[in-house]
């Protein structure tokens, strides 16, 4: 609430002055400098000690709030009949959210019923406790919801939003990691993982033998720079082309090894995309006796 401070003594000797004053706004009395009372209009007390103001921040508010947030938002009360629903759910339940208000959860979403969203709804509803957890989604197959549900100001509140995206490309992450560690128990297949600028930011033991370096000494150098002089402009632009958004690439290299000998290798060049577009570029390589006749 906003207000204007003044001291006790002011008030005692300007009185009318200040009551004036509090008909607009709240006058906040201090005494030795501490805030001990407070000079409000009759009809702003009422307000505040009336069942409207004691309801400020419940119902409506959250209802408002519900409009603006980007997660599936169904408030229900004590039978789990739906008081307002926002749009988000409407989209993920696949129905129009303005005709759910009035009904019961499982009456206007029937897929609901005998769900794990239902048992952890009803959870909240019977122990007054919040409860959530990864479900499968009852609105289409194969997808996975993120289930929240929690008791709120006389209210049951629903929340959810669909993780299917982001489970995928956790379960593609681990897939990701296994190869990655089965190319390291093989031991006869490289890996080195470039930066858009071609400079090497991670490798695995094979290349690391290959050419006779550990991991510390051949991160942040340019690939490029230890090819041989023979192969390195072929490379270059090979390496260059797939950066830029060309297709793979497969040729075969020879690589300086720290001890000064030539080590032929195989390689595939694939572009590496992120979330936002292009990460770099991915080289696999095996190891070959020498250079082949003919090679790509």
């Amino acid at each position: 609430m906003s207000g204007v401070t003044a001291t006790a003594a002011e008030v005692v000797r300007a009185f009318s002055h200040w009551r004036d004053v509090a008909s607009d706004k709240a006058v906040f009395i201090t005494n030795h400098g501490k805030e001990t009372h407070v000079l409000l209009d009759i009809e702003k007390y009422r307000d505040l000690t009336s069942d409207s103001g004691k309801n400020v921040g419940n119902g409506n508010e959250l209802v408002g709030l519900a409009g603006w947030i980007d997660e599936a938002l169904v408030i229900c009360d004590s039978d789990l009949r739906i008081q307002y629903a926002n749009r988000v759910a409407g989209a993920i339940c696949r129905k129009n959210s303005t005709e759910f208000a009035g009904r019961l959860l499982v009456e206007a979403l029937p897929s609901v019923a005998g769900s794990l969203m239902e048992v952890h709804a009803r959870r909240t509803v019977v122990g007054g406790e919040p409860s959530a957890a990864d479900i499968p989604s009852p609105f289409k197959e194969g997808a996975w919801l993120r289930f929240q549900s929690f008791p709120l100001a006389g209210t049951n509140v629903l929340m959810f939003r669909d993780i299917t995206e982001d489970g995928q490309r956790h379960r593609l992450a681990d897939v990701k990691t296994s190869i990655l560690e089965a190319m390291s128990v093989h031991g006869e297949v490289g890996y080195v993982r470039l930066s858009i600028r071609g400079t090497i930011e991670r490798i695995d033991d094979p290349f690391a033998r290959m050419v006779e370096l550990d991991e510390d000494r051949l991160m942040g150098i340019a690939l490029v720079d230890l090819v041989t002089r023979e192969d390195r402009v072929a490379f270059r632009d090979t390496l260059e082309g797939v950066l830029r958004g060309g297709p793979p690439q497969r040729m075969e290299v020879g690589f300086l090894n720290n001890s000064g000998r030539v080590a032929y290798a195989k390689l595939s060049i694939v572009q590496l995309h992120g979330a936002y577009g292009a990460e770099g570029a991915v080289v696999m390589l095996t190891a070959q006796a020498s250079r082949e006749d003919g090679a790509d």
